[in-house]
């Protein structure tokens, strides 16, 4: 009886830390330099050394991305810079809706990627992180939930880190 309400309490902490609309932190290789404000100019781009994302799936998330950087960010106070966000994409698993149906933990949905954000023109890197996005709910909600709802709190985490805001 002592194991199973373990097992349970971890599986449920396991559960409730992969909701689809919670945000991942950063993990910081190289602390940013600088933070984009809303008087800024950001492109992203997205590549995918998973292999398993589409053109028109990078092109949707850099997109994504982009949009939530320029509602995050704050006003700035100096001269609008130029950034890029360039976004390698390390995991892409779309999941198994089906299986995420019948059980949580089945046919989980990742997206991880490595972010480094260069200043223009001289493209000089100003940070670098990871982000990891995992969803493993079960049920109705599992099997509702797909990789664009996780592409959208995975773009949110990176307008957070690259804007600096909580």
């Amino acid at each position: 009886m002592k194991y199973a309400t373990r097992f349970l309490t971890l599986a449920l902490a396991i559960v409730l830390a992969s909701c689809a609309g919670s945000t991942p932190d950063a993990k910081f290789s190289q602390k940013l330099s600088t933070t984009l404000a809303r008087a800024d100019g950001v492109s992203t781009t997205v590549t995918d050394s998973s292999s398993k994302m589409l053109s028109i799936e990078r092109g949707r998330l850099g997109e994504k991305i982009t949009n939530k950087i320029r509602s995050t960010a704050l006003p700035g106070t100096g001269a609008a810079r130029n950034f890029e966000v360039a976004v390698n994409i390390t995991r892409y698993d779309k999941g198994n809706a089906f299986a995420r149906a019948m059980l949580a933990g089945l046919g989980q949905i990742h997206l991880d990627g490595v972010i480094s954000v260069y200043q223009l023109p001289g493209r000089s890197k100003v940070g670098e992180f990871t982000i990891k996005k995992t969803f493993a709910w079960g049920g109705v909600y599992g099997g509702i939930t797909n990789i664009e709802t996780i592409e959208d709190t995975f773009a949110e985490a990176v307008a957070k880190a690259v804007c600096g805001t909580k």
